[in-house]
């Protein structure tokens, strides 16, 4: 029998497996609610209670203070240590998730940071916003490694989540020459946890072992320190996993080239890229070319999807000119898109070349729809944290038993609808079953949605039908203020995420600056000032705003090159 320090017993089976230890961890934390969002924890590492409190043990190691550059996973209850080592000013290297696109993104922590944004930096969100990428062929040395768990014995046995990711995550550092033997390897976890002991013959050379367990109430140092993987083992490595994460090609072709056996699972040795690419993968032609080789084919003829090309050249004017060729059943059709040369990211959003939409012509079957049922009632939902993922909502919204026909999404502006079909008098019911909801321990408002509201979303989403038209009241026509033709336009970027309209409205103000109106993007961190007045002005605006700070935080102020840019009505701020 195994037995953690919580009480979780686990049975010594010959057909014992992670799988069954996981189970009785989650269900035990499920049971006795020892666990925060999200929930429920299960192929999760649970956000256990009191996980801050753990994550401020691990600054106060040794190892933690030593380290300039610490790896941590991107997990829930790890948020905590994120922010304490960018608080701390040290460089923090988070996974990607599932390794889909790399494996690091990089964020540098700065002591004179606003305490809020470093806590925005630490989350999900702020990882994507402010982290940068780090390539294979970077030289970095990772200092400390803090990895959650599902369940840790004291002899330094760890199980994951049951994916994979954290020990191929430490075999690629491995071969990276990122980290060596000697870097420790800590874990935060729930008392409940810690198991005394777990079976050795469930483990093989590829699981990373944990030096220190850091817990809620204490700090235990594993005494005899198991060794660690020394890199990728290629030969337990399945050909599903391998594809499923695409670098893994690179660092196999190295090793390949070294002289190494990179021989697959079950001795399945893949083609070479060009091999690969050549032989279209397979059946169809669409899910296969996007995840592969752009422009190869599945086999059998194209109806299936659409197949990519790209070719790139430079034009007179200095620009870079994208070519995208999409083949829909046989027929080769050619957009054209031309993207400007620049090392900074588009303020607006990169052309999108996945989703081209198809002329007349196109033979993409059509799915029917499906029957429109009319909304009879909505909710508001307020105060919604911007970090905050729609499947969180769902997740406790099936917790409360609480089933809207649909959604409506607005998490980065703060507010959500949910929209019902049964009988009005059904509104109070749902209000009780949400009474309480918080969403990232922050509460939530719940409400009643205006009719106005409910109407006005539910037409953009096709939702009404005409009769509803009638029984909403029509408003009175105001007419509109005649806009005055905008001549020029003024950007400003890295404007603080908790940043409000107000602040800059202030800030214009004490500097003499009166644009026509404001496009106010601050959660994505950026603005547009739009003037009237004659174009010779704009430098003259540029003077004033210079060294323009929010939140004691230095603004970037440019010329935009439109004075149309980032013009949007649901946005525009009209100035007095």
């Amino acid at each position: 029998m195994f037995k953690s320090k919580g009480g979780i017993e686990v049975a010594d089976t010959t057909t014992l497996t992670k799988g069954d230890i996981r189970k009785n961890v989650w269900t035990f934390i499920e049971e006795n609610d020892l666990a925060n969002f999200p929930r429920p924890v299960s192929n999760r590492i649970p956000n256990f209670k009191g996980a801050a409190e753990a994550g401020q043990r691990v600054s106060s190691l040794q190892c933690f203070t030593s380290a300039q550059t610490v790896k941590v996973n991107p997990d829930k209850p790890q948020e905590e240590v994120r922010f304490l080592t960018l608080d701390a000013g040290k460089v923090l290297l988070v996974p990607t998730p599932r390794l889909r696109s790399g494996l690091f993104n990089r964020m540098d922590g700065h002591t004179q940071e606003n305490k809020e944004t470093l806590r925005v930096m630490a989350q999900t969100e702020g990882i994507k916003k402010y982290a940068k990428p780090v390539g294979l062929d970077s030289k970095v040395k990772v200092d400390l490694i803090v990895i959650g768990s599902v369940a840790v014995s004291r002899t330094g046995r760890r199980i994951g989540k049951g994916e994979g990711f954290g020990d191929l995550e430490y075999a690629m550092m491995k071969s990276m020459k990122a980290v060596d033997d000697s870097t420790p390897v800590v874990t935060t976890v729930h008392d409940c946890q810690v198991f005394d002991d777990l079976p050795e013959r469930l483990f093989g050379p590829h699981d990373v072992p944990v030096d220190i367990i850091v817990t809620p109430t204490e700090v235990f140092d594993v005494s005899h320190r198991l060794s660690k993987p020394q890199g990728i083992y290629w030969h337990l490595l399945t050909p599903m996993k391998f594809k499923q994460v695409p670098i893994l090609r690179v660092l196999r072709d190295q090793e390949q080239e070294a002289g190494k056996d990179v021989s697959l699972a079950d001795g399945v040795d893949l083609p070479s890229p060009e091999e690969f690419r050549a032989s279209g993968r397979g059946r169809g032609s669409g899910r296969g070319a996007r995840r592969g080789a752009r422009g190869a084919g599945r086999g059998r003829g194209t109806g299936r999807g659409r197949a990519r090309t790209f070719s790139e050249g430079d034009d007179t004017k200095g620009q870079k000119n994208i070519q995208v060729t999409i083949n829909v059943s046989k027929k080769n059709r050619i957009v054209k898109r031309t993207v400007e040369t620049t090392t900074q990211p588009d303020r607006l959003g990169s052309a999108d070349l996945d989703d081209e939409d198809l002329e007349a012509g196109g033979d993409r079957p059509q799915r029917p729809r499906k029957p429109k049922v009319p909304i009879t009632y909505a909710v508001f939902l307020g105060k919604v944290p911007s970090a905050c993922r729609v499947r969180e909502l769902k997740d406790s919204l099936q917790d409360r038993d609480v089933k809207p026909v649909d959604i409506t999404w607005r998490g980065r502006n703060g507010f959500a609808f949910l929209r019902f079909t049964g009988p009005t008098e059904d509104c109070d019911d749902v209000l009780n079953k949400l009474d309480g909801l918080t969403l990232q321990d922050q509460q939530i408002v719940v409400e009643k949605a205006k009719d106005k509201a409910m109407v006005k979303d539910s037409y953009e989403n096709g939702l009404y039908e005409s009769e509803v038209e009638e029984k909403a009241p029509r408003r009175s026509q105001v007419p509109k203020k005649p806009r005055l033709p905008i001549t020029y336009a003024i950007f400003l970027g890295k404007v603080p995420s908790t940043c409000r309209v107000r602040e800059l409205k202030d800030a214009l103000q004490d500097r003499e600056v009166q644009p026509a109106d404001i496009t106010w993007r601050g959660r994505s961190g950026f603005a547009f000032l739009r003037f009237t007045g004659p174009t010779e002005g704009c430098d003259d605006v540029l003077s004033k705003l210079k060294g323009l700070l929010l939140q004691n935080q230095p603004v970037v102020v440019e010329r935009a090159k439109d004075k149309n840019e980032g013009m949007d009505d649901d946005e525009r701020v009209e100035m007095p």
